[in-house]
Parts: C-alpha cells; sequence; structure tokens
C-alpha cells in the first residue's frame, strides 16, 4: 500500500515539474534540496484529494510509513506534503509512540521550513495531548547534539496564545542562550516575540532576568512598547 500510495502521488505531480521554478526554489532554500518546482497553491490542490483519502487511516504504522516513505523522495515538494498530510491527522489518532517518528522526521532533511512546520503545528498539538510524554521528550531534545531539535522545543508552544508554559520556556532559553546559532537565536527571538501578544509584561521579565541580546533581543522585542 504504502508504494502504491507513493506512486500515485508521484504521477499526480510529474506533469507540473518545471525546471526553472524548480531552480528559483532550491536557490531560496540556499540549495538544500532538489525541486519539482511547483507553485504550492498547484501542489496543494494537485495533493488534496490524494490526502483526503488517507485522512481516516487508523493504523499507525501505516500512517507513519508513508511520512517516511515522503520524506525519502528526493524532491522538497515531497515532504511538503508529508508535513501536510501529518497536521491533517485528527487528535484521536495521536500517540505517545509518536515521539520516536517525530524526532526521526525532524532530525533528517532538516531546515527552517520543515522544523517550523512541524514543531508548531503537529508537535505543538501533540504535546498538549500527551504532556508527561512531551516533556520528558523535550528535556531529551534540549540537550541533543542536533540544534533543529533544540529549535522544535523553543517554537512548540508558538500557538499556545496566553496558555505558554512561560517558566519552562525560559527555562529553555537560559539553557540556550549562549548558543551563538542563528536558528536557535531566532527561535529565541521568535517564541518571546509570540509570547509578548498575550503576555508582554512577562516577556519583560524574562528580558530582564536574561543577557538576551543581539537578533534574538530585536526579534524579542518587537511587539513591545
Amino acid at each position: 500500500m504504502i508504494e502504491e500510495a507513493v506512486d500515485q502521488l508521484t504521477e499526480l505531480f510529474e506533469p507540473f515539474r518545471n525546471a526553472k521554478r524548480a531552480q528559483t526554489a532550491s536557490a531560496y532554500m540556499r540549495d538544500q534540496f532538489p525541486f519539482i518546482g511547483m507553485r504550492t497553491e498547484i501542489r496543494r490542490s494537485a495533493q488534496k484529494s490524494w490526502i483526503d483519502s488517507l485522512k481516516t487511516l487508523e493504523n499507525r504504522v501505516l500512517r507513519w510509513s508513508i511520512i517516511r516513505a515522503l520524506w525519502e523522495k528526493e524532491e522538497r515538494d515531497y515532504q511538503y506534503v508529508a508535513i501536510d498530510l501529518l497536521n491533517s491527522w485528527p487528535k484521536k489518532f495521536f500517540s505517545e509512540d509518536d515521539a520516536v517518528e517525530l524526532e526521526w522526521i525532524l532530525n533528517r532533511k532538516s531546515w527552517w521550513d520543515s522544523i517550523d512546520s512541524i514543531a508548531s503545528n503537529y508537535l505543538g498539538k501533540w504535546a498538549l495531548v500527551f504532556p508527561e510524554k512531551a516533556r520528558e521528550t523535550f528535556e531529551k531534545w534540549r540537550y541533543h547534539e542536533s540544534f533543529w531539535l533544540q529549535r522544535s522545543c523553543l517554537i512548540y508552544q508558538l500557538k499556545y496564545k496566553d496558555e505558554v508554559d512561560t517558566a519552562y520556556l525560559e527555562n529553555l532559553i537560559q539553557q540556550m542562550n549562549s548558543n551563538p546559532e542563528f536558528f536557535i537565536q531566532k527561535a529565541i527571538g521568535w517564541s518571546l516575540r509570540q509570547l509578548s501578544k498575550y503576555k508582554p509584561e512577562e516577556v519583560v521579565q524574562i528580558l530582564a532576568n536574561n543577557p538576551i541580546k543581539g537578533l534574538a533581543l530585536r526579534e524579542a522585542s518587537k511587539y513591545l512598547d
């Protein structure tokens, strides 16, 4: 079923292959990945019936096997489909065991586009369904050699609005603040900037209590008076 499903999607996408657009898309991603060359709206239109046919697939192993198969495809477009498919699943299909799969997907072909789309959507929702498992997972990821997993810890609460666990976010920031990696500093600032929309006083306090500076500080202060 897995190979058949992926082959069906490939057949849907091949007519839209565009070398010029593919080159432009790859350059935008700093030549990290090759592309088919489809505009996002065209890709989502082409994939709609395919994703709809899998939305009710209850077999967890099959669901994640399809995600992995798409992740192994060469063109980045297929990883975008995998992310859209992942984010389409209702919470009733979530499992504590997703922690293993999430680590796998976040730690392969990692770039800001995949990390941000997964961490702020599926990962964030999953963490609310399984808070204890999520905290156990994040406590491992925060010390992982992959800064992409660390970034995921910083931004999984981006859509929590005023329900952000501010103390935990600050604790993560305190640990990672000295890391000069651009994507970590950006995530620190982004997480605080988003929080400032709902709890500006707490962000002000975090900035006062911690030596946050440079890019992270500029991002964090964007909406503060």
